[in-house]
């Protein structure tokens, strides 16, 4: 009897474990993978208000939403300092940002994928504070704002929240698809490969040991199904396309690891040593490790770049 008994007792306790284990992986697998949400530069708010104090009191909205945002540590921001030298060299107001064409400027030149600005003004006896968030390529807008009869700055940091919420559940809403080599021909459909011949020279560094050929493959993907032949002879083909990229570590925040990649290329016609076209563009991905997040970069700042220097192939 006493036998039945204990080991009724160890069948008990481990059916108890069992179901302790089975719970606690089900909580595991309820909570949520965290998000990385792609570079995001806070530009100044425009102040609309009489009794706010000019731009100083957009400038300090703007500082603070930078550091709230930048509490949650899955959000890649552009540093204030990199962007206010970045506007200044660009000759564009940190203010506004109202046309499509600078944001893309402005984006492009930091490697930003979403811009955040917005304005503050007053109606009868309440602040208001509305910020857009801005997807740089496409120019779709989401908006959020708050109000209340507190200071301004009191009123940040529920802002910052909303805006939080917005860029981590909606920013795929403003980025365009990724580009792949089908999107790309697809744009450059009028230019017709008639099986002439290319020299593509790529140099690449990821600052690993191992290469990484992305740039190499995604340009001859394209080459190829325009309909060009890739030689390795310069003195035996029609066009040279040289291309130089890089990547960096851009930090790591939760699970992932960011890395900020520039592509440069040029396009010649050999025959004539004619330059025909020239680009450069940066783009700021995040993946598992550092490598492939490289890789990912690289790959989308070729392919985006191609879509509009090949074009001269015609």
């Amino acid at each position: 009897m006493k036998k039945t008994i204990a080991l009724l007792s160890i069948m008990l306790f481990a059916i108890g474990n069992a179901l302790v284990a089975q719970e606690t992986a089900v909580a595991e697998k309820a909570v949520p993978e965290p998000v990385m949400v792609p570079t995001t530069a806070v530009l100044h708010f425009e102040s609309r208000s009489r009794r706010a104090e000019g731009d100083k009191i957009g400038k300090s909205i703007a500082d603070l939403l930078f550091v709230n945002l930048l509490e949650g540590g899955n959000i890649d921001l552009v540093e204030r300092a990199e962007l206010d030298k970045a506007l200044d060299e660009l000759h564009l107001s940190a203010v506004g940002m109202t046309t499509p064409e600078s944001q893309v400027k402005l984006g492009q030149f930091i490697g930003a994928k979403i811009l955040i600005t917005g304005s503050v003004f007053d109606a009868g006896e309440k602040h208001y504070l509305v910020a857009k968030i801005i997807g740089v390529e496409t120019s779709r807008v989401k908006g959020c704002s708050v109000s209340g009869t507190n200071d301004y700055l009191d009123l940040v940091p529920e802002l910052s929240q909303k805006v939080r919420t917005i860029l981590e559940t909606d920013f795929e809403k403003l980025l365009p698809k990724k580009a792949t080599v089908f999107s790309v021909a697809d744009r450059l459909a009028d230019v017709k490969g008639a099986n002439r011949k290319v020299y593509l020279s790529v140099k690449e560094n990821i600052h690993q040991s191992v290469p990484d050929p992305a740039s190499d493959i995604a340009l001859k993907k394209i080459l190829l199904a325009l309909g060009f032949q890739v030689v390795t002879v310069r003195s035996e083909a029609d066009f040279a396309i040289i291309c130089e990229a890089i990547a960096s570590n851009a930090g790591q925040y939760h699970k992932f690891q960011s890395a900020d990649a520039r592509v440069e290329l040029s396009v010649f016609n050999v025959k004539e040593n004619k330059l025909l076209s020239v680009g450069a563009r940066k783009e700021t991905m995040a993946g598992a490790t550092y490598v492939i997040a490289a890789k990912d970069a690289i790959n989308q700042a070729t392919l985006k770049l191609a879509a509009d220097v090949l074009k001269t192939l015609k």
